[in-house]
């Protein structure tokens, strides 16, 4: 198996669940709230590491309560890391689940994912090899995960990029260094805006240089694009309660299929019955599948 470096944010996910979301002015009443540890890179990290990969994340934390408490949990559960502390307060999102469609609302404040810097990717290049996966998002600060790409494809690894949130400033010249472009239906329509199908949306990144294009489309699947075929993927059908950390889900499993050298179709299956278990239950993290569940 080949390892998976993950760089990416970590967040104290603060979740409300609700029947009724709130409106400008109105206050309403929960049915329950949980804090968790989430955010992309950790959802990411752990979602490979739970599937039995080798993981390396690197992220940042605050030296706070909140920092120490991700650090002890990281080393409860037994994955490797490089942590950046940080003097600004741990990551943190507000969460509204609305319990009538399962759909989340989200507020991130970046805090001390934004001081992830150039020197700190420098620092663990030695954890780069061929062939390796490196799989990222973007929740940290942009030229960092910029600079990460470039020192992986100088390292002949593997780029997964999940461009999320949607940055509309992303520059033009990184597209060609990334393996595998895997956004969501929302994201992939503020990359590419306009009243296109996803496939001709997908061919406009392609021609930007990017190898293959994973459009996920929540309940409906999703599609992949390349030079050479398209790829549709059923979904797999559940009751969805909560899908914090699907994307993260699909994501990591997909790139844990492609560090043991699956063929492409059964990345996405395996990817897409991962977040499709995820979606069954609350949280970020704590909602991931082991691998003994997909077996």
């Amino acid at each position: 198996m080949r390892k998976i470096l993950v760089l990416g944010s970590i967040n104290i996910d603060n979740v409300a669940y609700t029947k009724v979301m709130p409106q400008p002015g109105i206050t309403v009443e929960g049915d329950s709230f949980i804090s968790n540890i989430g955010g992309k890179g950790a959802n990411q990290a752990c979602a490979a590491h739970f599937l039995g990969a080798d993981v390396f994340f690197v992220g940042a934390v605050g030296k706070d309560n909140q920092g120490t408490m991700v650090e002890e949990y990281f080393k409860e559960i037994g994955l490797r890391y490089h942590l950046v502390k940080s003097d600004k307060n741990t990551g943190a999102a507000l969460i509204m689940i609305d319990e009538n469609t399962a759909e989340n609302h989200i507020l991130c404040v970046p805090g001390a994912n934004f001081d992830i810097h150039n020197k700190d990717i420098d620092e663990i290049e030695s954890h780069m090899n061929k062939g390796d996966i490196l799989l990222l998002q973007l929740e940290c600060k942009l030229e960092t995960v910029y600079h990460a790409i470039r020192k992986a494809k100088e390292k002949e690894l593997v780029v997964i990029l999940n461009p999320a949130p949607f940055r509309k400033d992303f520059p033009e010249d990184i597209y060609k260094d990334i393996d595998y472009f895997i956004p969501n239906e929302h994201e992939m329509d503020g990359y590419v805006p306009g009243d296109m199908s996803y496939i001709d949306k997908a061919k406009v990144i392609l021609d930007k240089g990017v190898k293959n294009v994973i459009i996920t489309l929540g309940e409906k699947g999703s599609i992949t694009i390349n030079k050479n075929e398209i790829i549709p993927q059923n979904p797999y059908k559940v009751h969805a309660i909560d899908t914090t950390a699907a994307g993260d889900s699909f994501c990591g499993a997909f790139a844990v299929a492609l560090a043991n050298n699956k063929p492409l179709k059964e990345c996405l299956d395996f990817a897409t019955k991962c977040s499709s278990i995820t979606v069954t239950r609350k949280g970020a993290i704590c909602s991931l599948p082991k691998l003994e569940e997909i077996k």
